[in-house]
């Protein structure tokens, strides 16, 4: 019986079926953990959103003696922020010899498995920015690494002391991941991961190159060029300084108008509902209201959290979300956790001020003749996914950190 073969019209009708396409904006929807679906706003200017923000408010008012003049006008203050997209890339890859089908079902089915690898990894590549600082920090190096190692000792996920157990350093990295170490990345190429413990990696080939302890570990080519993540978004400009920022969020300094950070507290202490309370007021104090609505911690501050709802016996049962997150609600709360969260960190969101900037949904690169294409002097064929986007913080003031928190 004759096989199939697909072409590269054949490909091209399958990648941009309603239904891939709709499962891979869902992998995005999946991956956000501030929310099962943020809401979408578009650019613009090209691929930047530019609008108004307000950082004070009014001063024109005062209280008069009888005639007197009248308060100066003193209209409220606003700056322009700039959010500008990250661009975000997965690769689609097709070897000639993996082509040849009993049949056209048996070519979909081949087809829809290959989508999936890429809307997991697309998914699993986006939650992770959604915390982080746009450094695209993995961890650091504990020690000086030699020429030729490829056993390599890493700590301090997302480049924080508080973001990892000293016993588990390594659930940012994944096998087969292509990293560099800072400024190493072997000539361009990468070192690829061949397996993961708890606090080493192993690559596959051995270091080019001598590396330096503390040099930051980041997947290759991504470092300072990720999405700006709630370490950011929810961040102050002091702290943002010790993260080696700046104090610059989305176009505006946030030492000049303090009214655009958001709110850090130091727990240094196991966690407890008191240090909830103080972090709450903290944003309470700067909003005059509790619209805040949605805590998310790591699997470590769930349990935590949970072992202090036990003796309050004030909590619904609980709940899940659209997009698949269980979310626990105490005291006007949702509480919800996240494998890829900072460990000794909860942060606090009012989710209604969030939202995914971007050019259009994540789409297929198309050059005029189609998305599939030859991949020049190989037996392959291959596409691209984009998606040009950024985390949109409108009110950074609404959210926090609360870190440094101990948990074993």
């Amino acid at each position: 019986m004759a096989g199939y073969v697909p072409t590269l019209a054949n490909w091209d009708a399958l990648l941009e079926e309603d239904y891939v396409k709709g499962q891979i904006v869902g992998a995005i929807n999946l991956a956000t953990p501030f929310k099962d679906e943020l809401k979408r706003v578009g650019t613009t200017s090209g691929r930047e959103r530019v609008y108004a923000a307000k950082v004070g408010a009014s001063q024109g008012q005062g209280a008069r003696a009888e005639g007197a003049t009248m308060p100066n006008y003193g209209a409220g203050e606003y700056q322009n922020v700039k959010v500008q997209s990250k661009y975000n890339y997965a690769p689609f890859k097709i070897t000639g010899p993996s082509e040849e089908f009993g049949s056209k079902k048996a070519f979909v089915e081949f087809g829809l498995q290959i989508l999936q690898d890429t809307k997991e990894g697309l998914r699993l590549f986006t939650g992770r920015q959604c915390w982080g600082d746009g450094q695209g920090t993995l961890g650091t190096t504990t020690n000086n690494q030699n020429v030729g190692d490829t056993v390599i000792t890493v700590q301090n996920a997302y480049g924080v002391a508080w973001g990892s157990l000293a016993t588990l350093t390594t659930f940012l990295f994944k096998r087969n991941m292509y990293v560099q170490f800072g400024s190493e990345d072997n000539g361009g190429q990468g070192y690829k991961i061949a397996s993961v413990g708890t606090t080493t990696i192993t690559l596959a080939s051995g270091l080019a190159n001598a590396v330096n302890a503390t040099a930051k570990v980041s997947m290759l080519m991504s470092a300072n060029n990720e999405l700006n993540g709630a370490m950011v978004f929810a961040s102050t400009a002091s702290f943002m300084t010790t993260l080696g920022l700046g104090t610059i969020y989305h176009g505006i300094d946030r030492a000049l108008f303090p009214e655009w950070e958001g709110n850090v507290i130091n727990a240094s202490a196991a966690l407890s509902l008191a240090l909830i309370r103080t972090t709450r007021d903290a944003i309470y104090k700067r909003t005059d209201d509790e619209e805040s609505n949605l805590m998310i911690g790591s699997t470590e501050m769930a349990r935590d959290y949970e072992a202090l709802l036990v003796a309050a016996q004030r909590f619904t049962p609980p709940n899940k979300l659209r997009g698949g997150h269980t979310v626990l609600s105490h005291d006007g709360l949702d509480f919800s956790k996240d494998s890829k969260a900072p460990i000794k960190a909860l942060f606090f969101f009012d989710t209604s001020k969030l939202a995914w900037m971007q050019t259009r949904d994540p789409h297929w690169l198309q050059d005029g003749n189609g998305i599939m294409r030859v991949v020049p002097g190989q037996d392959a064929k291959e596409a691209l996914l984009r998606w040009y986007a950024e985390i949109d913080c409108q009110e950074p003031r609404r959210n926090a950190i609360l870190y440094n928190i101990t948990t074993s």
